[in-house]
């Protein structure tokens, strides 16, 4: 798992990253020759919830790269986040990191909170940014109704810790339940995102515990709340097109929503145009990748003037580098069909074995 070390304004820290290239799913560079997509995932989960983008062997034909976001996100490690910290040091962050990585212009690809930054670095550093694919964007301020849910989430969150020695499992799992019908609308996920929790709960349970509530905080409330719209002048400097995905089964965020958004980078001449995925969540990418994966590859065709059939067949064979861990959770990747189930089975063993793992000087 490689790391890199990134100092900003608000500290420094020790992203883990993944780079894919066609010939590797652990590359130590980029193929300089290739497109390059940049992923950022949402706060509460980290970067494999791209699990289904990473093995697509379509998308290989590109470089694809993510990391964890910072403030307790799977792997990444540093300083504490600020109180606040929020789109602006983000994206400073994500810029910093580009760099680390000797990184040319991307392609930005995001998800639900991963967009703010996605934007964020497009209108700080519009050179940056070839085009954007935003899925479930959340780059208006927050509706009230929206923000009072991911306040009873970090209320019953924080109320499972409380005293150093004391983790109340059962609300983990109300808090867990709550953020995943937000996420995937339905109470019953699907064997793919149930390894994705199963990975990432155990991690969170230890870096977001009660000595790292304020990080919780921070990245999965404050965040939210505090975000910010951008205004006509702002959106104008985006240079990249830009594609909009909403999920029609969406229960936090309607199709108008992304419409509104839609609205503002045309009055702002923004080439944008919106997508909606039938049936789908908010946390779209695991579930409907087979959807939305073939129109992110044309997406990036229609905005890269590389000669992609000429000089980058489809990989044979791909692996996702996420997935014996998502083998290790569960999953089946031939057995997709099988009946949903929930997280239920995550228990205290699994939250100390993994707080075993993880020093304090990581965390």
């Amino acid at each position: 798992m490689p790391y890199v070390e990134v100092t900003s304004s608000t500290g420094k820290t020790i992203f883990k990253y993944t780079i894919c290239t066609p010939a590797s799913e652990e590359a130590n560079e980029i193929d300089k020759g290739l497109p390059t997509l940049l992923f950022i995932h949402p706060v509460s989960i980290a970067e494999h919830i791209f699990h289904a983008q990473f093995n697509d062997p379509q998308l290989r034909r590109f470089n694809l790269v993510s990391f964890d976001l910072r403030g307790g996100h799977g792997g990444t490690t540093g300083d504490r986040v600020p109180t606040h910290y929020g789109q602006s040091e983000a994206a400073e962050d994500t810029i910093k990191l580009m760099d680390a990585l000797h990184l040319p212009p991307c392609h930005f690809v995001a998800m639900s909170s991963g967009t703010t930054i996605a934007v964020q670095v497009a209108v700080t550093e519009p050179e940056r940014v070839l085009s954007l694919f935003l899925i479930s964007h959340l780059c208006l301020e927050i509706p009230p109704e929206i923000a009072e849910g991911h306040q009873e989430v970090y209320d019953l969150w924080a109320s499972a810790f409380p005293n150093e020695s004391t983790v109340l499992i059962d609300t983990v799992y109300d808090a867990g339940f709550g953020n995943s019908q937000y996420m995937f609308t339905t109470p019953q996920l699907s064997p793919l995102v149930t390894a994705m929790i199963q990975i990432t709960y155990p991690v969170a349970m230890v870096k977001w515990s009660y000595h790292y509530l304020d990080q919780f905080r921070v990245m999965n409330l404050d965040f939210y709340l505090n975000r910010k719209s951008h205004p006509k002048s702002a959106l104008a400097r985006i240079i990249g097109s830009v594609k909009l995905v909403h999920g029609s089964e969406d229960i936090a965020y309607p199709r108008s929503y992304s419409e509104e958004f839609l609205k503002h980078l045309n009055k702002a001449g923004v080439d944008a145009s919106l997508l909606e995925v039938p049936g789908a969540p908010h946390y779209l990418s695991p579930d409907y990748a087979t959807f939305i994966n073939p129109v992110l590859h044309d997406f990036i065709l229609q905005n890269d003037e590389f000669d992609l059939l000429l000089h980058a067949p489809v990989p044979s064979h791909v692996v996702s580098p996420w997935e014996d861990a998502m083998r290790q959770a569960g999953w089946e990747s031939d057995n997709d069909s099988s009946d949903s189930s929930d997280t239920d089975n995550l228990d205290i063993d699994v939250y100390n074995h993994t707080l075993a793992e993880i020093s304090e000087s990581n965390l």
